[in-house]
């Protein structure tokens, strides 16, 4: 852990990144150090999501990368849920492509157990701030295409990118049985698509449930998305 001095003048979140000296918490998990070490984070902030806010306000800065398009608090909440409507409530939920953990939250605040919820993701700063943020959940830091348990429960949003996509529902019909669920954050209309032939052809391994437009924009993004809830068939 990362020692910091405190930060006399803190700046809004909406500056941090802006004003940011070298020396002060740059990562997520590096504010979380400076929050465990001086009992306020480094930078004055209003909200009740600072992993969420925080982690877009680094992204107007730096950028957004691989495909890392962040669910908003409303639609995390949607997707949770659906998924305590639709899941199997006596088996574990996979928070796929976890992130900041923003479905997890979601789902806890549905109800949900930390200890029914296992998250992975492949970008080693997000595990790391999501099993240090929930640590009553299993957290593993790999690739979904990497996972070969059976997944019982997903909850998920995916790559943006189609051949990415694909590969996720590949992957999903994989380690999913006959009844099992997701619940999942897609591209707008990917389901439809004809093209590529790989799309129909990983859609007939499901049925779908649900679908509905996601409600509100990412907000570093203007990729149209919807909330779709598949069964294995």
């Amino acid at each position: 852990m990362k020692i910091f001095e405190r930060i006399t003048k803190r700046p809004a979140l909406l500056n941090y990144y802006l004003r940011r000296s070298f020396y002060w918490p740059d990562t997520l998990p590096e504010v979380l150090d400076y929050w465990q070490q001086h009992n306020e984070l480094p930078f004055l902030y209003g909200g009740d999501n600072w992993p969420y806010d925080a982690m877009c306000e680094r992204q107007r800065r730096k950028g957004v990368y691989a495909s890392q398009y962040l669910t908003p608090d409303r639609t995390a909440c949607q997707m949770a849920a659906l998924a305590v409507r639709y899941f199997d409530n006596d088996s574990r939920i996979v928070d796929a492509c976890c992130g900041t953990g923003q479905l997890t939250r979601a789902l806890i605040l549905e109800g949900v157990h930390p200890s029914a919820l296992l998250g992975f993701d492949a970008d080693a700063e997000l595990v790391d701030l999501y099993e240090r943020l929930y640590p009553e959940t299993a957290a593993l830091r790999m690739q979904f295409h990497e996972i070969d348990f059976r997944c019982e429960n997903v909850i998920a949003n995916p790559p943006f990118e189609i051949v990415e996509c694909v590969y996720f529902l590949q992957w999903l019909s994989r380690t999913q049985r006959s009844g099992d669920r997701a619940v999942l954050l897609l591209p707008y209309g990917f389901i439809d698509k004809q093209r590529p032939k790989a799309v129909q052809e990983t859609m007939r391994h499901f049925i779908i449930h649900h679908r509905t437009p996601m409600q509100e924009p990412f907000a570093r993004t203007a990729c149209r998305a919807e909330i779709v809830v598949v069964e294995r068939a």
